[in-house]
């Protein structure tokens, strides 16, 4: 709705620009306001080339920062334990790679280990 109202205006400055002429002192050589406005459209196109430049390394700055913290964020394990092992359900990262592991075994869990048995004598 704001769009079109928006439209709707521009649409009317417009007719009214070309239907009484109101610019057209800007073709008019003679006139004192015709090099400030020049010269205020200088000012604003640099400005603007500036603004986007700035624009453009701040977005390529983001991006990058987006990315490494995209990468660098690691899941979450989630460990359960029983009287078979732990199993440990994640991400998993080490020198020979890196996914997901699902069912490692760290042998029993709780209490001390059973003795065990004597050596044989024969």
């Amino acid at each position: 709705m704001a769009v079109a109202g928006g439209v709707a205006a521009g649409g009317v400055v417009v007719w009214a620009v070309l239907r009484f002429g109101l610019l057209a002192w800007l073709g008019d050589k003679g006139s004192n306001a015709r090099p400030v406005v020049e010269a205020l459209s200088w000012l604003a196109g640099i400005g603007g080339l500036l603004v986007g430049v700035a624009a453009l390394v701040i977005a390529v700055r983001q991006g990058r920062a987006t990315a490494a913290d995209a990468s660098a964020a690691e899941p979450v394990p989630s460990q359960s334990a029983s009287n078979q092992g732990v199993i440990i359900t994640g991400g998993v990262s080490g020198n020979s790679g890196s996914g997901p592991t699902v069912g490692v075994n760290f042998g029993q869990v709780g209490g001390a280990p059973p003795d065990p048995p004597p050596p044989a004598r024969g």
